[in-house]
């Protein structure tokens, strides 16, 4: 079989503060096609050449860029460093240009690196994905991307959980994994201090051993 490249990618886990349940995390269903179709997901993507183009004091600031503009692009609004703004339904090179042009500063500093997972050798498609935390206080309205997505949900952590559980979501190990890392969490402030310390250097890699799936952990080579 031939290799199949890594493909680097981001997503980013957008949270908000909820006076009933403590923290609720933004999730998005993907179509069935493809290789994450029907899947709940968090927004994201892999990286596009207009990704590169921003000047940042952040060396993944590409990764940071990544997930700003798939956010934007899938669920319709921008975290910029002061809040949230609507986004134009425009894509890729042309989404960037409208927010250099517009004077908005993307919220680079806003995200906090949570982790860093690798689809595993064997898979059809592949990608070197960075988990990125943003909280938001605002109540952004959400416009789905048709293309990419079938529908929504702000959920607390465990409810995201228990969907699984009881069959009605599917979901991989790494939405999982990140919804099960939240859910020990009571507030937004505990799991942004929680999240602090990732370098991105450690890559978490699903493999199977003896019929189960685990986790390793590795340096990127």
């Amino acid at each position: 079989m031939a290799d199949v490249p890594v493909r680097p990618a981001s997503t980013v886990l957008v949270i908000r503060p909820s006076p009933v349940s403590g923290i609720e995390v933004l999730m998005v269903q993907r179509p069935s096609r493809g290789f994450f179709g029907g899947l709940m997901v968090f927004p994201g993507g892999a990286l596009e050449s207009c990704d590169y183009t921003s000047l940042s004091a952040f060396d993944d600031s590409e990764h940071r860029m990544a997930g700003i503009r798939e956010t934007a692009e899938e669920v319709g609004f921008l975290v910029t460093s002061t809040g949230v703004v609507p986004s134009p339904r425009v894509r890729g090179e042309q989404l960037v240009e409208w927010w250099h042009s517009s004077g908005i500063d993307p919220g680079f500093e806003r995200m906090t690196l949570v982790s860093r997972w690798v689809t595993p050798e064997g898979a059809p498609t592949r990608f070197d994905t960075r988990f990125y935390l943003v909280a938001i206080d605002d109540d952004p309205e959400i416009v789905l991307d048709p293309d990419e997505l079938v529908g929504h949900a702000w959920v607390t952590p465990r409810r995201g959980i228990d969907e699984v559980l009881q069959g009605t979501w599917q979901m991989i190990l790494p939405t999982m994994s990140h919804l099960r890392w939240l859910s020990r969490h009571a507030t937004v402030e505990s799991a942004l201090a929680a999240a602090v310390g990732a370098d991105g250097l450690t890559v978490i890699e699903p493999v199977a051993s003896d019929g189960e799936l685990m986790v390793r952990y590795r340096s990127p080579q």
